[in-house]
């Protein structure tokens, strides 16, 4: 369990740490890229970088976005039913959404327990069932509205990307990378499909690929 913890916040903390120096020095990255590549091939990949910034840059406000609505959510559900630490739990369960697929159980399971846990010394059938069961229902409707509002807003308007085209990346990247690849998946995706738009955008093959 420590292991997997661990690993979690480390992909969390290195996607942050180095999306953000890539947005921030993006041009020593760019020259140092520019090093191995012709010339003439410059102006292309610098196009490919601008879009790939702002790609990603809207990829993380979406994100932001995502994760204030479900902590908005869950901090409301587990301060009107007097859950302890809510603002607590809420963030982390927020925080885990940010895992495909494998994050909501997680957080859904955290939060289930942590809330049967917060009031052990109330009347279980009274007190702590009901109570854990009204934020549980608080946790679905934040999923409902991750998965139908965020989560197409985010994949379709920030990266351009069908959400079946990014559940296929997410998929093959988690079973080749595990944990890490789930978490770098969609940025990595994202900067791949640029570079071969602008260099392959007269190939018919690629272009009906990569849209």
């Amino acid at each position: 369990m420590l292991i997997f913890w661990g690993g979690v916040t480390i992909g969390l903390f290195s996607i942050i740490f180095i999306s953000f120096f890539f947005l921030k020095d993006s041009d020593l990255l760019e020259n140092s890229i520019f090093l191995f590549f012709n010339k003439k091939t410059h102006s292309r990949l610098k196009k490919s970088f601008e879009e790939i910034k702002n790609l990603l840059s809207r990829y993380f406000i979406g994100l932001i976005i995502q994760i204030s609505i479900l902590f908005f959510i869950y901090s409301a559900f587990l301060l009107i039913f007097q859950i302890k630490n809510a603002l607590i739990i809420a963030f982390l369960s927020a925080i885990l959404n940010l895992i495909p697929y494998i994050g909501p159980l997680i957080s859904g399971f955290l939060m289930l327990i942590l809330c049967m846990s917060s009031n052990l010394d109330q009347d279980f059938s009274s007190v702590v069932v009901p109570n854990t069961i009204y934020v549980m229902i608080g946790f679905i409707i934040g999923q409902l509205i991750d998965n139908f509002f965020s989560q197409p807003f985010i994949f379709s308007k920030s990266v351009k990307s069908h959400p079946l085209e990014i559940f296929i990346v997410i998929i093959i990247s988690g079973t080749l990378f595990g944990l890490l690849g789930l978490v770098f998946a969609i940025p990595f995706y994202t900067s791949i499909k640029v570079i071969f738009r602008e260099f392959y955008s007269k190939n018919v093959s690629f272009k009906s690929l990569i849209g």
